[in-house]
């Protein structure tokens, strides 16, 4: 496990690459210029909206964050709640007022932290008064003297991703910074992106595979590119997006892809060197049509094990599979008494390691249920996905075992 906070990955870059840029929104629809921040304007902004958090926060405590993808805001709100010793949980804008309710019900807030638009949507919830705050105006204010938190370690609650629950109601998994922080120096190591780089961010900042999208830019000095979500979500518009903005990360489901529609991907998007996909099964074809001229990735993670967990590299006529543990995790395939089966049995896929989440936010039922106790194997998260492991250690996913059901990245239960 890594034993520092999550925000120190970008402090080390900013210190280093200060003038390079971090973060690029590009004009869309009702943007008309293209927003940048370098390392050090970012690492600075961060600190400055730390400082109006801290007086706020201690371990554990939640901020709620409603803002769109498309505005730093939500960056650096998200690096200053981390700095100020507190841990997030985003708002999707496209989120109906009852799921909103019962996030903030669940997470309460030490604040919640948005703009104009995203004020107006909170205003019919009934929410105490001074609760809710406008991110553009504190940020713009002279914020208090004082020091950020400097003992912030790797046990500390870092974020709160919303999954849907069998009862339709969101549950709440607790990551705490040396877990994700153990991803992160893992895809360091991994990828060896650089300065060079502009990884692009596409996930709803609600989803944990945003987490990583980000953080493959900032602990490596690349820059973090916005998708617009018109592009995100229409996949005609996609590959001339992706050219257009000089893309050389991509980390896509592969859905978004086939509605692309793009027939040689190798020839449209030369300069994609990275293509890391996720969130649901890669299809071969997918993976042929895609996989040509560039290194193919295929990651596999419940929000529960710090977004990705397994990954492996897809090779031209080799078997599709999920690969082997990310550094610091490892994968188990076990049957229904907990006992580990032979390579080629299928089983459950049970992790375990640094990235695995605290638990649910106020459900220690059903974390007892999910994070178990092993006699031999220590802590364990039982994935509930069946899985066969091969003579060379890779793993293959063969679907659910219960009747979850994935759609646009959200895990449902029927």
């Amino acid at each position: 496990m890594a034993r520092w906070p999550l925000h120190r990955f970008l402090i080390e870059q900013a210190a280093r690459h200060g003038a390079a840029p971090a973060l690029d929104i590009p004009a869309g629809r009702g943007r008309p210029e293209s927003q940048t921040l370098s390392y050090a304007e970012f690492e600075r902004q961060t600190a400055r909206l730390a400082r109006h958090l801290a007086p706020l926060l201690g371990p554990d405590r939640i901020v709620a964050l409603l803002l769109p993808r498309t505005t730093p805001l939500l960056y650096i709100a998200q690096l200053a709640v981390l700095r100020a010793g507190g841990a997030f949980t985003c708002l999707d804008p496209a989120f109906p007022p009852e799921r909103m309710r019962e996030i903030i019900e669940d997470a309460d807030p030490a604040a919640i932290l948005s703009d104009p638009a995203g004020l107006e949507r909170l205003a019919p919830l009934g929410l105490p008064d001074g609760l809710a705050h406008d991110a553009g105006a504190l940020l713009a204010s002279e914020p208090p003297a004082g020091d950020l938190p400097a003992d912030i370690g790797p046990d500390r609650l870092a974020y709160v991703i919303y999954t849907s629950g069998t009862t339709g109601k969101p549950k709440g998994v607790m990551i705490e910074h040396g877990a994700i922080a153990n991803l992160v120096a893992g895809d360091l190591a991994e990828f060896a992106l650089g300065p060079a780089d502009r990884v692009i961010q596409g996930s709803s900042a609600a989803y944990d595979s945003s987490i990583e999208e980000c953080w493959l830019a900032w602990a490596s000095g690349a820059c973090l590119v916005v998708m617009d979500d018109a592009a995100a979500r229409l996949g005609p518009d996609v590959v001339g997006w992706l050219a257009q903005q000089r893309a050389t990360v991509f980390c896509p489901p592969p859905t978004l892809l086939r509605s692309s529609g793009c027939a040689d991907p190798a020839t449209a998007l030369p300069g994609v060197r990275l293509l890391y996909v996720g969130g649901e099964a890669l299809p071969a074809d997918i993976a042929a049509s895609w996989g040509r001229g560039r290194r193919l990735v295929n990651g596999y993670g419940p929000t529960e094990c710090a977004v990705t967990c397994v990954r492996g590299d897809v090779l031209p006529g080799q078997p599709i599979t999920i690969g082997q543990p990310v550094p610091g995790m490892r994968a188990l395939v076990l049957n229904d008494a907990l006992d580990e089966v032979a390579d080629g049995a299928q089983g459950e896929l049970c992790m375990a390691g640094a990235g695995l989440a605290r638990g649910y936010r106020n459900r220690p039922d059903l974390t007892a249920e999910k994070f178990v106790d092993h006699p031999r194997h220590g802590r364990i998260y039982r994935t509930g996905d069946l899985v066969h492991r091969d003579a060379a250690g890779n793993f293959h996913y063969h679907g659910r075992i219960d009747a979850q059901v994935k759609l646009r990245g959200y895990r449902i239960e029927l």
